[in-house]
């Protein structure tokens, strides 16, 4: 039986073979593809759903992207496996810090596309649910960040984790609908907590997480907008958004390092954990709130 030293050796040799063949032409145009997947840019899609389109669903989909995150970089811990560059540094056209099983742009494009689908026309559905998530699991391969096992393993995760979602989400939905909302916090503190303490130095994706759930929740009770509304003013609050979101986390960065070097220079961690906790309750919570006040949105019943 092939041990996974050798099924790596043998996986790098053939990505090896890709590029030589391929030549490295299509570096940067596979870069851009690999971009498309990657979770700077499918949050910034997060807020079009929610801002613009469906606070519902834009919610949903900011939460489920979190979660699958975590997953992977949970998973990614347990595996311990290397990425194709540690074999043959030559093959790597770009550069990761972190493990490559699951792939994470893999497992990502599998369940953003999944859910992003609905909003799309038909034509466009197969595309987006078959060949975009094939043609960013080849630029992983070809800029030689995974192997096809780590693009395979992302497939399956993202699959089995949307399938999760799409049978027990509706369940979950309407029993926190009925839950107290004191209920709906400690629940989404709680997970939070889970996320720390599984990953303890990942604080970015426990702290969005915690901000996100709880500005989802308070928002979804007492900042309730009409989201159909002119093009151009949805573009202005996508807009405004953006930049008042950009804002808030340059102020929070910058104040980071005197507050960390005014405790002690260790707690580098719960300072991520809160700067992105508040740029979560931002995005979720404030925004709106913004918009209301601005006159960039009509609040209707909730």
């Amino acid at each position: 039986m092939m041990s996974v030293e050798s099924m790596h050796a043998a996986e790098a040799q053939i990505i090896l073979q890709i590029q030589t063949f391929l030549g490295l032409g299509l570096r940067i145009p596979m870069t851009i593809v690999s971009l498309f997947a990657s979770e700077a840019f499918v949050i910034a899609i997060i807020p079009v759903v929610y801002w613009c389109v469906n606070r519902k669903k834009g919610a949903e989909l900011g939460l489920l992207v979190l979660a699958s995150t975590f997953i992977n970089l949970w998973l990614k811990q347990i595996f311990g496996w290397p990425r194709p560059f540690d074999i043959i540094p030559s093959v790597g056209l770009a550069s990761e810090s972190s493990y490559g099983m699951p792939s994470g742009h893999s497992q990502l494009s599998v369940v953003f596309s999944a859910y992003i689908i609905q909003f799309l026309p038909k034509k466009w559905r197969p595309f987006m649910l078959i060949g975009f998530p094939l043609l960013i699991g080849f630029s992983r391969i070809y800029l030689g960040v995974h192997f096809l096992t780590d693009v395979l393993g992302g497939y399956l995760v993202g699959t089995l984790f949307f399938l999760l979602y799409k049978l027990g989400g509706p369940a979950i939905e309407k029993s926190l609908q009925k839950a107290d909302l004191r209920i709906r916090v400690i629940l989404a503190a709680a997970l939070s907590f889970f996320m720390n303490l599984i990953l303890p130095k990942e604080t970015m994706i426990s702290g969005a997480f915690l901000g996100a759930a709880l500005g989802f929740t308070f928002a979804a009770h007492r900042l309730a907008f009409d989201e159909n509304d002119k093009l151009k003013i949805k573009i202005s609050r996508y807009l405004a958004g953006l930049v008042t979101t950009g804002i808030v986390y340059i102020v929070l960065k910058i104040a980071s390092d005197p507050i960390n070097s005014l405790l002690g220079n260790n707690q580098e961690n719960l300072l991520r954990f809160i700067r992105y906790a508040l740029v979560g309750g931002w995005v979720s919570f404030g925004v709106p709130f913004l918009f209301l006040k601005v006159g960039l949105a009509h609040r209707t019943s909730v």
